[in-house]
């Protein structure tokens, strides 16, 4: 414990660095960036853009390349344009529970964003633990780098140990390697291009 604990104070780290994650993402408004994620069914980019309080347009990039997708807080409803240009054809309108609009791992697009992922991570520390392995550096950026094991039969879904690089700066996450409970890889995700509070006209989500 103590190792741990020297660790944290040398790296400049909260104690509770998800806390620490999760309140910065609190007071952020929007954000834009990339999305890329490898799987048991294969890989997954989208272009991702999220405006509180909870607004969310999709891009796909692969392997529906050109669909949009956007989700609406207020309707509780998600508009899927399949092939693009959502500007000048009709969306369907869709719960966020239809398989339509569920990526290939079964994720909603209403529970998409960071701070869903982060409030998961924090659900598994409950009954688990956190390590702390030090810095590294995922695509140029300085990060923390974190492990949380949940405990003997306890998960999120069915992930049992996330390990996740938060950004050193901003504690946002860089990248996300969730696995199950015989440590069978689930997903790995990369978040890249990645801008905090941009300007997002309210036309971005309902064209």
């Amino acid at each position: 414990m103590l190792p741990e604990l020297l660790m944290v104070v040398a790296l400049g780290l909260e104690p509770d660095p998800l806390s620490a994650a999760l309140s910065r993402f609190e007071r952020v408004n929007a954000y834009q960036l990339t999305v890329r994620s490898e799987g048991r069914r294969g890989e997954e980019i989208i272009r991702y853009a999220y405006r509180r309080p909870g607004f969310i347009r999709m891009d796909m990039v692969t392997p529906y390349s050109g669909a949009v997708l956007i989700y609406s807080p207020e309707t509780r409803r998600v508009r899927l344009w399949p092939f693009g240009s959502p500007e000048r054809r009709v969306g369907l309108s869709l719960s966020p529970l239809n398989p339509l609009v569920r990526s290939a791992r079964g994720h909603r697009v209403d529970e998409s964003d960071v701070g869903t992922l982060l409030r998961n991570v924090q659900r598994l520390q409950q009954q688990g633990e956190l390590h702390h392995l030090g810095g590294a550096v995922v695509d140029g950026r300085r990060s923390h780098h974190l492990v949380v094991q949940g405990e003997e039969g306890h998960r999120v879904g069915e992930v049992a140990r996330y390990e996740l690089w938060l950004d050193e700066e901003t504690l946002f996450p860089l990248k996300v390697i969730s696995s199950d409970r015989l440590g069978s890889v689930i997903e790995r995700v990369w978040l890249e291009e990645i801008v905090i509070d941009p300007d997002l006209p309210e036309s971005f989500f309902s064209p």
